[in-house]
């Protein structure tokens, strides 16, 4: 596959998802049809199924990103605190 495929792959992913948190955020509803990404048809194909590809886990996610958990320099300070937590 061309260089010029994988980035029409990743580029219908990522406009997918920038559509659904600027939908999620402002309120714009999202294209129901992908947008013109290529005139040249195996591109558009790609974006295409990219765009269509994308699951309501991965907008959930990309959306309502999780807070991750600071580590800190000692790690066994960070894994008894997470111990604690966890286990009382």
């Amino acid at each position: 596959m061309g260089r010029n495929w994988d980035f029409s792959k990743t580029k219908g992913r990522d406009d997918r998802l920038n559509a659904e948190l600027t939908a999620f955020q402002g309120g714009e509803s999202v294209p129901s049809s992908p947008p013109l990404h290529s005139h040249d048809g195996t591109m558009q194909h790609f974006y295409n199924q990219s765009w269509n590809g994308v699951s309501a886990i991965d907008i959930q996610q990309h959306c309502h990103p999780k807070k991750s958990i600071a580590l800190s320099s000692n790690r066994l300070s960070t894994l008894r605190s997470l111990r604690q937590c966890h286990f009382q």
